[in-house]
């Protein structure tokens, strides 16, 4: 049987060596080229620290790190084009186009040559206008999916009906990736409360809200489902939380929590906030920025809540029993 790849020419016992001496691109570029090169290549076994996926308008990005080091990039473009970018240090070694594959294919290939069973990011930077959710719905487990989505720092140069087309284009990917990730950390603002809300009722081992200014209410708190929950928020009422603590240790609300971090970047009520928890005042001299945590217990004694409560300049809370 004949083949046009030359190398394949050659008996098993002789192609390794000959991959063995291969630089690190010229065996990722040729296990790309068939099934069949892929699985010789797999036997090198190639390990990688992480790798992430960003997906940035009309191109998604795969990033493999190896001891800290970015060792790959590959620039996968889901216009009408599908051209693919394989750098290394930043300087374009390969670039090819070929209708057969998804960019996506790329990126489950690579992973597979150097054994990686998870994507370790999935960041959101821009939506793209085409239809991206046939590849992206291929991606296999997520750790974390990371949501920044621009333009939301923009505002003044889009009208609120382009802005809310980019956000019901945002939440089709994220139903689409979530539910093969644990973990999601929200840095957008969403105009439509219920979007955020959605994600929250998720069953998550962690949801982050870095977003500072989406409002929280607690509503959005009582819905919540997942093990670590951390916020950072201006926009939020003492007086919420600390009826939330008190649905949390009645079990009336998220059994499943079992830490959380709020960061208010204002200066609120600590009265209103401690108001019926039984806490110690711990007053601290200074002006940086420091962390105490919190024990909360529920009334049956069994599970505990650690939480920790920033404030710009100083805390105060120390126990809560």
């Amino acid at each position: 049987m004949t083949t046009p790849f030359p190398l394949f020419r050659l008996p098993h016992l002789v192609l390794i060596p000959v991959l063995e001496q291969m630089e690190f691109m010229d065996r990722i570029a040729f296990s790309i080229l068939s099934k069949r090169a892929r699985m010789y290549v797999k036997l090198l076994k190639m390990k990688c620290e992480h790798i992430n996926l960003k997906l940035n308008g009309d191109r998604i990005d795969m990033i493999v790190f190896c001891d800290f080091t970015r060792v790959l990039e590959v620039n996968m473009y889901i216009d009408e084009y599908q051209r693919s970018t394989f750098k290394n240090q930043y300087k374009r070694v390969y670039s090819w186009r070929d209708s057969s594959l998804l960019p996506v294919d790329y990126a489950l290939s690579i992973m597979d040559v150097m054994h990686c069973k998870s994507i370790d990011k999935f960041i959101i930077v821009e939506i793209s206008e085409h239809d991206c959710i046939p590849i992206i719905a291929k991606l296999p487990k997520i750790d974390e999916v990371v949501a920044e989505h621009i333009p939301s720092d923009n505002y003044n140069y889009y009208s609120y009906e382009a802005i809310f087309h980019k956000e019901k284009q945002l939440l089709k990917v994220l139903r689409t990736v979530l539910p093969v990730s644990s973990a999601v950390t929200i840095s957008y603002r969403f105009q439509n409360q219920n979007h955020l809300r959605e994600i929250l009722k998720g069953n998550f081992d962690a949801v982050v809200l870095r977003r500072s200014d989406n409002r929280i209410t607690l509503n959005d708190l009582w819905i919540t489902n997942a093990k670590i929950l951390e916020i950072h928020t201006v926009n939020v009422d003492v007086r919420d939380l600390n009826r939330y603590f008190k649905l949390w240790m009645k079990k009336i609300c998220n059994d499943r929590l079992e830490y959380m971090e709020v960061r208010i970047y204002d200066t609120p009520s600590m009265d209103l906030l401690l108001d019926g928890l039984n806490a110690v005042s711990v007053p601290i001299e200074t002006q940086r920025e420091f962390r105490v945590l919190g024990n909360v217990k529920r009334s049956s004694c069994v599970a505990s809540l650690f939480f920790s409560i920033f404030l710009s300049g100083y805390i105060v809370v120390d126990s809560i029993t």
